[in-house]
């Protein structure tokens, strides 16, 4: 990493502003500046999702009432979409509890739970306005906003990986927001208890008492907040009940030790995803390259089923213990719970020759025809579209194959400089996931901060007119180096 961060050539200073930008946001909206996969799809998609689910799945007033509720998150184009709108509408319950303080109201919408994710749908209105105008960006706006922290059957929520969430200004009294939180490494039972606090961001720039409800949710002793304690900050829960999505659900015991050592605990499929559960045993007082070898063979496998797909892995993170114990869960597509076989094969990385170690193609524009597929060593990326819009790109496509860690894409103009909008610091990309056609959208979009962290207002420079005259050439990159060991593959019966 090292080696690949020096020929970036990125001045200290424009980093330095970027971690200022992000740490001068909302703490629990901070934008993770790093390769994320989440959903997204249209909204005369969102539309039809709506109407069929309505239809199939809302046998009651209460149930349509819950759809209609879950459903208007969706319903703004600023929303991403990070589960199946079918499966959310089939297994959501419409909440509505709120809380009032100093003219701030939070309010727990839905919740929609199955044995993978618990997805936390809450509303954060204001009697005055956030912000006026349309500078939602501010410092001083963020203040105004509750920092909130979900609690799941008494113990913090989204303290593994793969966890997500997505938020955006309604209007300017009306804050939305989703979380989804993993909860596949724990033992959560079909009936649990939801909590939602809230404390306005401001009030993080003190100092809080030991003894505030965040403070110990933060050590770990949620069950100890009283209600005295809970009254003092934005406080609502439920009770949740995620036993209907059992009918749709598949939990298979694996317990198999990869020669790199993590062992392959189990596999459950849901509705809302599948996942591998991935554990590490403790090794002792690790030194660092002990850690970063262990750390680095997390996710060194690939997975098949009966047919020989490869099963897309999702980059979700990973994290480890000081002693090299850990505990991860890695998501996955192109499988259900119909799945009859499940192939893991471990991989190792051996590195090429320094010009050997990326595998690049680089095309005009004015040269593609979809579906555009370019090769790589264990499969393809097959490009099926691009789309410009002021101040963002889109590059939708799918793979073929096993491809680790990418592919990315590089939006340049004619001198092979980059035509991202705002630049490649000005600049975030979210990978989103579309869990229902097994493909993705690599979305480019303007996010430029002046030296303060505050957002630069969009000008002609990003319109989608300048972008489409500046952007004239995609590259397209995978890692080389990636070795599937077939002859150590374990083949493990699912049904």
């Amino acid at each position: 990493m090292k080696k690949e961060l020096m020929e970036f050539k990125i001045e200290p200073k424009d980093i330095k502003r970027r971690v200022h930008a992000s740490l001068s946001a909302d703490p629990p909206e901070r934008k993770l500046y790093m390769k994320r996969r989440a959903l997204k799809t249209t909204l005369i998609a969102a539309a039809i999702t709506v109407i069929a689910s309505a239809v199939a799945f809302a046998a009651s007033p209460a149930g349509q009432e819950a759809i209609s509720s879950i459903m208007a998150y969706f319903q703004n184009e600023q929303s991403k979409e990070i589960t199946s709108l079918e499966e959310l509408a089939k297994f959501n319950e419409e909440i509505g509890a709120s809380v009032t303080k100093d003219g701030i109201t939070l309010t727990l919408d839905n919740v929609a739970a199955d044995d993978n994710f618990v997805h936390v749908f809450y509303t954060i209105t204001s009697d005055t306005p956030f912000y006026e105008g349309d500078d939602q960006y501010s410092n001083e706006v963020w203040d105004k906003l509750l920092w909130t922290e979900c609690v799941i059957n008494g113990n913090v929520a989204g303290f593994g990986n793969n966890n997500s969430g997505d938020g955006y200004f309604a209007d300017e009294h009306t804050y939305k927001a989703m979380r989804k939180y993993n909860i596949s490494t724990e033992t959560i039972p079909d009936n649990f208890k939801v909590e939602l606090f809230g404390e306005t961001n401001s009030s993080f720039k003190t100092a809080l008492p030991d003894e505030s409800p965040f403070n110990l949710i933060w050590s770990d002793r949620a069950s100890e907040i009283t209600d005295e304690q809970k009254a003092t900050v934005w406080y609502v829960c439920a009770d949740v009940d995620k036993s209907a999505a059992e009918v749709e659900t598949a939990s298979r015991d694996i317990g198999i030790t990869l020669d790199s050592g993590i062992i392959i605990d189990k596999a459950v499929f849901s509705p809302f995803g599948n996942q591998v559960i991935v554990r590490t045993e403790a090794s002792g007082n690790l030194d660092e390259d002990s850690t970063n070898y262990l750390f680095r063979a997390v996710d060194d496998f690939a997975l098949f089923d009966e047919n020989g797909t490869c099963l897309d892995m999702l980059n979700a993170g990973a994290s480890m213990a000081a002693d090299g114990s850990s505990l991860n869960s890695f998501e996955f597509l192109k499988a259900d719970a119909n799945t009859k076989k499940l192939t893991i094969v471990p991989t190792h990385y051996v590195e090429p020759e320094s010009d050997k170690r990326a595998a690049k193609t680089t095309v005009k524009l004015a040269d593609i025809t979809y579906p555009f597929t370019v090769e790589s060593e264990h499969g393809k990326t097959v490009i099926t579209d691009m789309r410009v819009y002021d101040g963002r790109v889109e590059v939708d496509y799918y793979i073929d194959g096993f491809i680790k860690y990418g592919p990315y894409f590089e939006l340049l103009n004619d001198a092979g400089e980059s035509a991202e909008p705002g630049g490649k610091l000005g600049c975030l990309l979210n990978t989103e996931v579309h869990h229902d056609t097994n493909s993705y959208t690599d979305v480019y979009s303007y996010d430029a901060h002046d030296e303060n962290g505050n957002r630069i207002p969009m000008d002609e420079s990003v319109s989608a007119e300048s972008i489409k005259k500046n952007f004239t050439t995609l590259e397209i990159t995978t890692v080389n180096g990636y070795v599937l060991d077939e002859n150590k593959a374990v083949t493990v019966e699912l049904r």
